[in-house]
């Protein structure tokens, strides 16, 4: 699984912060343990953010996360594939859905134009004072980013990406969020990359984008064809290793499938800052949640099912996991 930062986490409470509202709740419903938010090094599994931005959303009804002045319905997006699952060309499609926000909202203006051999979709925010952390405009150019890409089926090579704010404190960051050249304080958020691109046809079946919707912004956190990470292999074999139960392989078992030395598979997951350890966790912890929540699954049962021999381990497990019992996760998911 990709990571995020612990800034962008924090960075989109702020709103609910300020009206009032949980933010302990809605990071616990996320599957995120409230008391790890204090470690501004720690870095968050993408499920895990992608489920806190839609509680967020879904919160304040706003998918703009309360960082305009007049929210964005939850719905806005939805509406706008509907719109575009008509376009041949990604060209068209972002010109159709930029026109569809205009209709939504002052504060927020998005607009695609042609400079040279350049493409360059821009993002102004004319309330900026209100996302004084530059989440809003950082989210929403990951979303223009990710989602052309998943849309065309390859990822968009960025010749530049622009910002409308001075380099941030998690300028690292930026850099593995927009590959290319990164350029700040200018007048627009702007991503730049070959026009040509906007010929390309859209690949995707009507299907394909109801399930997009429906599961978003899960899919927009991972740019298409990008995450061939070692990470991602053994979530793979462990998949399709696994039937109703999760089934782990023993560490010489997993090092011989990805054909190299049990040795060298610790040294390169330790490189990449995880281990088979934190690896088994995070897949036990997202089969966990959807059992609890979607499928409504007895404590005893989804323990037995994400491979632990005994309900009373796996509720500890689950707590350092969230910051709650898998009883008080699932009625505080409910409520």
């Amino acid at each position: 699984m990709a990571t995020i930062c612990m800034h962008h986490v924090l960075g989109s409470l702020a709103a609910v912060r300020e009206r009032g509202g949980d933010p302990q709740s809605l990071l616990a419903k996320a599957g995120i343990n409230p008391q790890a938010t204090g470690d501004l090094q720690r870095r968050v599994d993408t499920d895990q953010v992608a489920r806190l931005f839609k509680l967020v959303q879904t919160t304040l009804d706003d998918e703009f996360m309360g960082f305009t002045s007049r929210p964005c319905r939850v719905g806005a997006f939805k509406t706008m594939c509907d719109l575009v699952v008509g376009c041949r060309t990604l060209g068209e499609l972002l010109e159709r859905a930029f026109e569809f926000y205009r209709l939504l909202s002052d504060d927020v203006v998005m607009a695609l134009r042609r400079d040279g051999s350049n493409a360059v979709l821009s993002i102004t925010h004319h309330r900026a004072d209100l996302d004084p952390q530059h989440f809003l405009r950082e989210f929403l150019l990951v979303i223009w980013h990710r989602f052309p890409s998943w849309y065309v089926g390859e990822a968009i090579r960025l010749r530049e990406a622009r910002f409308s704010f001075p380099a941030p404190d998690h300028l690292r960051e930026l850099q593995v969020m927009f590959p290319g050249k990164l350029v700040f304080s200018r007048i627009a958020n702007e991503l730049v990359f070959d026009s040509k691109y906007l010929e390309k046809p859209l690949v995707k079946s009507r299907s394909e984008l109801s399930y997009f919707v429906r599961n978003a912004p899960a899919d927009v956190m991972t740019i298409p064809g990008s995450d061939n990470s070692l990470e991602r292999m053994i979530e793979r074999i462990v998949e399709a290793n696994s039937g109703t139960v999760l089934a782990f392989p023993r560490l010489v078992s997993l090092s011989q499938a990805l054909s190299m030395t049990p040795q060298s598979l610790y040294r390169q997951l330790k490189t990449s800052g995880t281990s088979y350890q934190k690896i088994k966790d995070n897949l036990r912890r997202e089969r966990a949640i959807s059992l609890l929540v979607d499928e409504g699954l007895s404590v005893e049962e989804v323990s037995h099912r994400v491979g632990f021999s005994e309900s009373r381990s796996f509720s500890r497990a689950f707590a350092q996991w969230t910051g709650m019992t898998p009883r008080d996760y699932r009625k505080t998911y409910q409520r």
